[in-house]
């Protein structure tokens, strides 16, 4: 039985796995022109609205359904979008939008190491100690007729008394086996290991949402940089222009003019790296949540995380609700148990001095140190995580001011190229810094989200994944 438990628990090692995101990249397709666009969506960014409650996902495994669009209507979160068919829905396990409030609920549902934990559980959820005690008992009593029948056959020579023998010690020690498991059954041990290790699957489960939602936050970042490598892009094309202009004025040589046609070419690169990256993400994405694999994945925007929530976490109480929760403080408590208790039964076979006594203490106190290790751990990363969050949100604030004054200036360019004062491509610069004030909002509030994410993770799960902390 602990023999199937143990092979079980070996497939944890599963799934679990993050794509290496490097840092730039980009897409084969040309990046979008479309000015309107790309003005409405910073704008929004300006004005996010406050979802006090949309932060907390739920508890259970419950969850909204998934939102799609069967019509390709566009909305304000895929409008950017340069493939037609993203928003298309093509069935239950191929479709084109996943928003993050989706995500445990397709994690649990669609992947494949999910359903693998969650056949495990099932199984062990399945067992009846009640009849398997009966059965148990009627195997021993089988085993006891059968022992006493050989027993009474009589035997004629060595050979036949050596086989008598053999069969008789092999009923023994099945015996001898079924009446230990007995005996665990009647202590609860055997309930007890069984409900170790159902908390540990679990905890496997919890840790398979964590990855997709890490991964989710990664897909959004590099989607961020990539807008910002063709924003750059553009800009490097202007400049371009501009270089070729003083080159045919005889104002620059040529040296200088290759030299600048070779950084876009290397930017370039870095662009279509990037866009191979996001789709081994986005491959990776689909298969955690049971899509098909294609590649076109268009994810919503993170919930709005308002400051209410922020305000309401206590430290102490938090800490030991996420004690309570934690596996890994579960799982050293349970071997430092296991040590004590072989501990105290060698002292009762074995007199004081013995090795045997000896090696059992030290065993106990490796057990001991390795619990306050693990709970010193935890504790460490707790404090990171609530720390995290109150940071990023100072971090925040202070993005959201410099935007403020970033819009102040471009406000002011804007006039100043009407007056006639600045040249096109200045404005065009100052309209650079903005969007780069913009994305650093945005950069601070997933962030800020992220750790919050791991907060939450830890103090209502007793999960601590450094997978998970803000970038």
């Amino acid at each position: 039985m602990r023999k199937q438990w143990i092979a079980l628990l070996l497939s944890l090692a599963l799934g679990l796995s993050l794509c290496a995101i490097p840092a730039l990249a980009q897409t084969d397709q040309p990046p979008q022109e479309e000015e309107p666009e790309q003005e409405e969506s910073p704008r929004e960014a300006e004005a996010p609205a406050e979802a006090p409650d949309a932060i907390t996902p739920p508890a259970g495994d419950g969850g909204s359904a998934i939102v799609v669009r069967p019509d390709g209507t566009p909305e304000t979160t895929a409008g950017d979008s340069t493939m037609d068919d993203e928003l298309v829905f093509t069935g239950e396990d191929d479709f084109r939008y996943l928003a993050f409030e989706d995500v445990r609920d397709r994690v649990l549902e669609g992947s494949l190491t999910a359903k693998m934990l969650q056949e495990s559980i099932a199984s062990i959820d399945a067992m009846d100690y009640t009849q398997m005690a009966q059965e148990m008992s009627a195997q021993m009593s089988s085993l006891e007729a059968a022992q006493r029948m050989y027993a009474q056959i009589p035997v004629s020579t060595p050979m036949e008394g050596a086989m008598q023998g053999y069969i008789i010690s092999n009923l023994a020690s099945s015996y001898g086996s079924l009446n230990s498991t007995v005996m665990d059954l009647a202590s609860g041990r055997l309930q007890k290991d069984a409900a170790a290790a159902r908390r540990q699957l679990k905890n496997a489960q919890d840790l398979t949402v964590v990855g997709a939602e890490s991964l989710y936050f990664a897909i959004q970042e590099l989607e961020q940089t990539k807008a910002t490598l063709q924003r750059n892009m553009t800009a490097l094309d202007r400049s371009l222009q501009e270089m070729e202009l003083r080159y045919e004025l005889g104002q620059i040589s040529a040296l200088t003019l290759e030299q600048v046609r070779n950084g876009r070419a290397v930017l370039q690169s870095n662009l279509s790296t990037l866009e191979m990256n996001l789709r081994r993400c986005k491959l990776q994405m689909q298969s955690m949540v049971g899509a098909s694999l294609n590649g076109s994945l268009v994810l919503g925007p993170l919930p709005a995380l308002s400051q209410g929530l922020i305000d309401c976490m206590d430290y102490k109480p938090d800490l030991d609700e996420a004690k309570s929760h934690s596996y890994d403080l579960f799982a050293a408590k349970k071997k430092l148990d296991e040590a004590g208790d072989s501990y105290d039964d060698t002292r009762g076979n074995y007199a004081q001095d013995t090795y045997n006594v000896r090696s059992a203490r030290h065993t106990y106190e490796s057990a001991l140190y390795e619990y306050k290790m693990t709970e010193q751990s935890f504790e460490m990363n707790f404090r990171n995580a609530f720390d995290s969050v109150k940071d990023y949100s100072q971090v925040l604030r202070s993005a959201q001011t410099s935007l403020a004054f970033q819009e102040s200036t471009y406000a002011s360019m804007e006039l100043k190229y009407r007056q006639g004062t600045i040249s096109h491509n200045a404005l065009l610069d100052a309209e650079d810094e903005l969007a780069e004030a913009k994305d650093a909002v945005e950069t601070a509030r997933r962030n800020l989200f992220t750790a919050y994410r791991t907060y939450y993770w830890a103090v209502n799960y007793g999960v601590m994944s450094s997978g998970q902390t803000g970038t």
